[in-house]
């Protein structure tokens, strides 16, 4: 683990276990802090682990560099339902490839400019961005 890195990410419920230096981008590599999930269907716990998927999000930056976060969005199999669920993840929704407050980010953004400035100072497309207030603005019920 690394405490400093986890300590600077700040994502309650997660640490970073390591990490790599791609000089413009970091990748870190994050793990949630609980070995169990709750079943959406009959809300039973489960610590059955059926599968483990990794995927890279993107995260805010740090010292101007971007951050990509790979992290297990692990698949568990419910006892009583004996159907396979994905765990929910406080920091990043479901089928997202990008976090919560990166999305924040970047629909306040958008507020004080426009879909295409954002979009080309991150590096990311007029859609991408557009999704991204899209989900904001739904998640928040604005």
């Amino acid at each position: 683990m690394q405490p400093l890195l986890t300590q600077i990410l700040n994502l309650d419920g997660v640490a970073v276990e390591d990490y790599r230096d791609l000089g413009d981008q970091l990748v870190l590599e994050v793990e949630a802090d609980k070995d169990w999930a709750i079943c959406p269907r009959c809300e039973e716990v489960s610590r059955n682990i059926h599968q483990s998927h990794f995927h890279l999000a993107h995260d805010l930056s740090i010292s101007n560099r971007q951050v990509l976060l790979k992290f297990n969005r692990r698949q568990f199999k419910c006892h009583t339902c004996k159907k396979p669920f994905s765990e929910a993840l406080d920091f990043i929704g479901e089928r997202r490839r990008y976090t919560d407050r990166f999305a924040e980010m970047i629909a306040k953004q958008v507020i004080h400019s426009n879909t295409h400035n954002v979009a080309r100072n991150h590096g990311l497309t007029d859609d991408e961005v557009g999704s991204m207030v899209e989900y904001i603005s739904k998640k928040t019920g604005h």
